[in-house]
């Protein structure tokens, strides 16, 4: 990840802004020798951001939800089994 430091930003914030866009990499900006924030396309960002929220809708099926499941028959006690070792 490409670093620069506040003053640099500063004297090139809108080649960086354009280099952040379109290259789509993020870089780190550093004050006092230290990173503070990070710059990032915003359609990353996003998408980041929609990552997420999928990986905490995964999540939240939990043994309650897996066993209204079974409850349903749509899915097998042993594929049951195997899922509730995975997540305990």
């Amino acid at each position: 990840m490409k670093e620069i430091n506040a003053l640099e930003l500063r004297k090139k914030f809108g080649e960086i802004i354009d280099e952040v866009r379109y290259r789509k990499e993020p870089m780190v900006v550093r004050k006092n020798g230290r990173p503070v924030i990070v710059l990032i396309d915003i359609d990353v960002y996003r998408s980041s951001q929609e990552n997420a929220k999928e990986e905490i809708f995964i999540e939240e099926y939990t043994a309650e939800r897996i066993e209204e499941f079974l409850k349903e028959d749509k899915i097998d006690k042993s594929l049951f089994q195997s899922v509730l070792r995975k997540t305990a």
